[in-house]
């Protein structure tokens, strides 16, 4: 991991995946923030395919396991979430998907996935 800064907000980035850990609710400090999606600089993703299941994935703060969680206010939006030190990690291309609240980005991120998966 290597630290990345946006504004007085310092979140790390995974130098093997470019994924985004951040400690408690850093993401949604960031989410409403303009121009904060340029911490996410990984191209997204395939879902599945970026690194291990939720159930194997370890926080890389505790080591607990972590837990797959649906965002409350796009739920088409999934990331890893520690429930012991309650951290998140959004793959690449998440953090980018969960700033965009327009429905467009959603209808996108929905037909995207379907693309790619065929």
């Amino acid at each position: 991991m290597a630290p990345v800064t946006f504004e007085e907000i310092t979140v790390d980035r995974c130098t093997s995946c470019g994924g985004l850990w951040f400690d408690v609710m850093e993401q949604r400090r960031l989410k409403d923030r303009p121009g904060s999606e340029a911490i996410d600089t990984a191209p997204t993703a395939p879902k599945g395919g970026a690194h291990a299941p939720a159930a194997l994935m370890k926080c890389p703060c505790c080591n607990a396991v972590m837990t797959r969680l649906k965002d409350v206010d796009r739920r088409d939006v999934e990331y890893e979430y520690c429930t012991i030190c309650n951290g998140a990690f959004f793959d690449g291309g998440e953090f980018r998907h969960y700033k965009d609240t327009s429905f467009l980005g959603s209808l996108r991120h929905l037909f995207g996935k379907r693309s790619s998966s065929s």
